[in-house]
């Protein structure tokens, strides 16, 4: 890895100056102009336990620790072996959990801790610290709620050795000369960084990532998106999940060098996966988009076998197929969303629903657990690239091909306001959930036209641009959508309504949002940013990562 010089070394926001810290780029192998490069990054909190170093066959083997992390802060208790340590950024919904936790026992005190009626605000976290939405538990049966956080978990492995394989897929691993004595002596956390370049998938450091602790370099495909589960994640085991342009998904664990290869050579779909997440409170399950529009859920401890997706006539928006009810093999669905790519897709932070956004220029929202369409809406022109929503729920934000940021509300089923500023399209859009609350949201966006755009959004503070049409009318107009906004929240009260479209409105009846920040950070078009609770993390298509602090 090294170093590269750039003329923007920081930018300055109204809390302070924003300062580069680090700009990465892997020395070999050509980039992958098409999709460029993403990161996934994850923290894994535990206690002191002995290690062992890697074994001779070449797994890393690493004595078993708790599961969840290290005990939260301000915690009296001392952390035993029986204590359960609770992770403030880890991925637990504990509102559901303190509902789940009710038949066991009104209050549960042997773990080290104690859930009553009222949970601590320190415990109402919305988010991880790397800015995703947190894992829920929902599903699941009252009766096994805690069995995989407080008991042992027979985990299906996955079955090859990446160092020894002989798959054509998969070229070599290059591992860090040093990777026995980096992980011997880890301690209190680590913050690891995934991303790929080119052909090549990377783990490194966050605190040292110019110098990766694996690589691995792939034949056939190209890497394009990737996802580590949250719930599953400890010092000894990560799930990883990699999508590639072969239509091809890699289970991959870094830590023993496993993986195991789904949708091999196409058996399900053979168009480039686009998007890869794990869903929302599940261990086995991810769902991954693809650029023929379909969207697959798929379980990482079944077998794949040939599916044929159920066919209906042209006028259908949404159509879900399934094999039988107690199939073996995936798919476990498929959704049929679109007739042109989805690009990408968010799960909201209720874990109910997912934000889908195609080339199409459509935005569609979807109960994922009841598998329903709930709105579509469509952008100004052009397709949608890039989706996300806000840590409380409320906002959806998309970027795409019409340079603009629109801010979506959700519940009230209704464009907010359109945000101009980007020269290009818009690429990448995440909010940052450490300058949030109730009133006031701060998100950022960034485009092919190398720019990084900074947002701080309030409902109160719109403006709504005014026409030069009479006063009357514009009062009818405001007296109307004062109405139709009752109503609706008077509908969300019962229901949201379901399978409505919403027509594109003109430019003259949408609040426009100009950024607090405008900055061009690349030579290169920029492809995401992850805001995360001390720095911003940006990518672009050459394969650049860049860590930008923020003011101390």
């Amino acid at each position: 890895m090294a170093a590269t010089s750039n003329e923007c070394k920081g930018f300055l926001v109204v809390e302070g100056q924003y300062t580069l810290r680090d700009d990465i780029i892997l020395d070999t192998g050509a980039p992958n102009l098409t999709g460029g490069t993403l990161v996934s990054v994850v923290s894994v909190k535990y206690k002191e336990y002995p290690t062992q170093p890697i074994s001779p066959n070449g797994e890393n083997t690493v004595a078993a620790i708790d599961r969840i992390g290290v005990q939260f802060a301000n915690s009296r208790s001392p952390v035993t072996e029986n204590t359960l340590v609770v992770d403030m950024d880890d991925s637990l919904d504990l509102e559901k959990l303190q509902s789940h936790s009710e038949p066991l026992s009104p209050t549960v005190e042997n773990f080290g801790f104690t859930f009553t009626n009222q949970i601590s605000p320190i415990l109402k976290s919305p988010l991880n610290s790397n800015g995703s939405i947190p894992t829920s538990i929902e599903g699941k049966k009252d009766d096994d709620t805690f069995s995989s956080f407080f008991n042992p978990v027979k985990r299906k492995k996955a079955r090859n050795n990446i160092t020894k394989t002989t798959s054509s897929f998969v070229a070599k691993i290059i591992q860090n000369d040093n990777l026995t004595k980096i992980l011997a002596n880890r301690q209190n956390e680590d913050t690891y960084l995934f991303f790929n370049s080119g052909r090549t998938f990377c783990w490194t450091d966050l605190t040292k990532p110019k110098d990766p602790l694996s690589r691995v370099l792939f034949t056939k495909a190209h890497p394009i998106c990737h996802d580590v589960n949250q719930l599953t994640r400890s010092c000894d085991h990560l799930d990883v999940i990699i999508g590639f342009s072969s239509g091809d998904i890699i289970w991959f664990d870094p830590l023993c060098n496993k993986y195991y290869r789904l949708n091999k050579q196409g058996v399900i779909n053979n168009s480039s996966v686009t998007m890869v997440k794990w869903m929302p409170g599940s261990e086995n399950l991810f769902m991954a988009s693809y650029s023929d529009g379909s969207i697959i859920k798929y379980d990482k401890e079944k077998d794949d076998q040939s599916f044929t997706a159920s066919t209906g006539n042209d006028e259908e928006r949404f159509r879900v197929s399934r094999p039988s009810k107690n199939a073996k093999h995936n798919p476990v669905s498929h959704w049929q969303v679109s007739k042109k790519s989805v690009t990408a897709f968010a799960f909201s932070p209720d874990c109910q629903h997912v934000a889908i956004v195609s080339v199409d220029g459509c935005l569609r929202i979807i109960d994922f657990v009841q598998e329903t369409l709930f709105d579509t809406y469509s952008s100004y022109f052009g397709g949608l690239l890039c989706v996300c929503w806000s840590p409380d729920g409320r906002y959806v934000l998309t970027g795409g091909q019409d340079d603009l940021v629109t801010i979506w509300a959700f519940r009230e089923q209704r464009i907010v306001a359109r945000c101009q500023g980007h020269q290009s399209w818009v690429t990448g859009v995440s909010f940052d959930p450490w300058r949030c609350d109730e009133r006031n949201y701060r998100f950022g966006s960034v485009g092919e036209d190398t720019k990084l755009l900074l947002w701080d959004f309030s409902v109160n503070a719109l403006h709504k641009p005014k026409s030069p049409g009479s006063h009357r009318r514009a009062s009818l107009a405001s007296q109307s959508h004062a109405t139709t906004v009752a109503l609706r929240r008077n509908m969300v009260e019962h229901e949201l309504a379901k399978n409505t479209i919403h027509p594109c409105l003109p430019r003259s009846e949408v609040a426009i949002l100009q950024p607090v920040m405008a900055k061009s950070i690349d030579s290169d078009p920029l492809c995401s940013i992850t805001f995360r609770e001390d720095s911003i993390i940006t990518t672009c298509r050459k394969g650049h990562i860049k860590l930008w602090m923020r003011p101390s």
